[in-house]
């Protein structure tokens, strides 16, 4: 009896550094669960690429020459609404994390980030994670902490829901907040529809950017 094929990942990179460019894409092809793609060098080679079909992950720098990554994901974001995007960067400040999750980013990891932790994000993205580096997940929580009270207020939220939502955006797995709270995942998918219908939004990048109020 055949064993049925997995589904690979696949997976492109647009990152100007060409040690890092290199560097990812040997650790993504020796991977058997992703399909490599393309590297491109700058938003514009990966904006005017003549795409068979989009890649279901982008790695993106930030600090790319001409348009920076958060142009580039705005308008690959367009072109393949159902592709999800890392940002993989030095940039740590607040403005650019804010700007690059407003603009539809999946996940936000710093470089520095080990091998493991760089597959590990992109496979949480597909489990339907939102994967952050530890520092720019506190800066996350710290945020909502203070939006929260006038974010939410009007919102319709019970408080279940926002507990949802909380651990929603700091890039919990269904199973993982079913776990924390001590439900099952139906649940967690109940409440996470009613949230999505109450703050009119249709995912949850969405529901993270009206959580903020922005």
């Amino acid at each position: 009896m055949k064993m049925a094929a997995i589904k690979k990942i696949s997976i492109s990179i647009v990152e100007d550094n060409l040690n890092i460019r290199e560097m990812l894409k040997e650790l993504f092809l020796n991977e058997s669960d992703f399909d490599f793609q393309f590297a491109f060098p700058s938003a514009e080679d990966a904006l005017s690429f003549d795409y068979k079909s989009f890649p279901q992950v982008y790695i993106m720098d930030i600090n790319l020459p001409g348009k920076n990554g958060i142009e580039c994901l705005s308008e690959l974001k367009q072109k393949s609404p159902h592709s999800q995007f890392l940002m993989y960067t030095v940039n740590d400040d607040d403005h650019r994390v804010f700007e690059a999750l407003k603009a539809g980013a999946n996940g936000y990891i710093l470089k520095g980030a080990a091998p493991d932790q760089i597959l590990n994000a992109v496979r949480e993205l597909i489990e339907g994670g939102a994967p952050m580096s530890s520092f720019v997940a506190r800066r996350v929580v710290s945020q909502f902490r203070t939006s929260q009270p006038t974010s939410l207020e009007s919102s319709g939220l019970s408080g279940r829901e926002q507990e949802v939502l909380t651990l929603l955006a700091q890039g919990l797995l269904y199973k993982e907040i079913a776990d924390k709270m001590e439900i099952s995942v139906g649940t967690v998918k109940q409440h996470i529809h009613r949230i999505y219908s109450k703050l009119h939004v249709q995912n949850r990048t969405e529901a993270v950017n009206r959580y903020f109020g922005r």
